[in-house]
């Protein structure tokens, strides 16, 4: 059931994807921060609308919330990512390289409003697109093939380490995480992406959710 839902939605009929992502909610949470290779130009991320209980939007953020933990993805247009990447050290490498256009950034915030502690990995967290192609966040080891030739690349890394999500973080009862999530390898035909997280435990119970958004190349003014 799931791999039909899967190749049906990749045809890419909004129908469709709507229910993947509505198959999907069950599985996984998300948030994140998308690449894409080989784009255009920059590109607007439109949040898909879902009937699903706990999801709102609000302008170009996607939140879920429930009586433990409030979840919330909002895409990053270039400037956005780099000026977030580079608030520690403006000179920071990554910040220009992270910020082209092969990338989308996404900025997920995490609310533990329960009496548990929230775990969340994002080695769980998957990108899927509607050219049936699955992506996984970018972590240190991706990062450090882009500065690995500089003179000191451990130094670069250990200045976003609180900046993107790499291991799992855990959030204690009324604390808050707010940090990047970073994709690359997103054909430039593709129009629709679902973002989806798994496992976020609550305690000893776990939630998954889904985050989809419509992927259109930004017009330049007067255009």
């Amino acid at each position: 059931m799931k791999k039909t839902g899967y190749r049906l939605w990749a045809i890419g009929n909004r129908k469709i994807f709507s229910y993947f992502t509505y198959c999907l909610l069950p599985i996984a949470p998300c948030l994140l921060l998308i690449g894409c290779a080989s784009p255009k130009g920059p590109v607007v991320l439109t949040p898909l609308p879902t009937p699903l209980p706990g999801y709102t939007v609000s302008e170009q953020k996607i939140v879920f919330s429930n009586n433990d933990v409030k979840i919330g993805i909002l895409p990053l247009n270039s400037s956005e990512a780099k000026k977030i990447l580079s608030s520690k050290d403006a000179s920071n490498p990554l910040a220009e390289a992270l910020a082209q256009p092969k990338y989308l950034a996404f900025l997920l915030d995490i609310e533990n409003s329960s009496k548990a502690k929230v775990l969340y990995n994002p080695v769980l967290t998957t990108l899927f697109d509607n050219d049936m192609g699955v992506h996984k966040p970018l972590d240190y080891t991706d990062l450090y093939t882009l500065v690995g030739n500089s003179p000191h690349p451990e130094a670069v890394l250990n200045v976003i380490k609180d900046i993107i999500y790499d291991l799992d973080i855990t959030i204690g009862p009324g604390q808050r995480t707010s940090r990047l999530l970073i994709f690359s390898g997103i054909e430039h035909e593709t129009s629709e992406v679902a973002i989806t997280m798994k496992e976020i435990y609550i305690g000893t119970s776990t939630i998954a959710v889904s985050f989809g958004f419509k992927i259109e190349e930004k017009k330049e003014a007067g255009k």
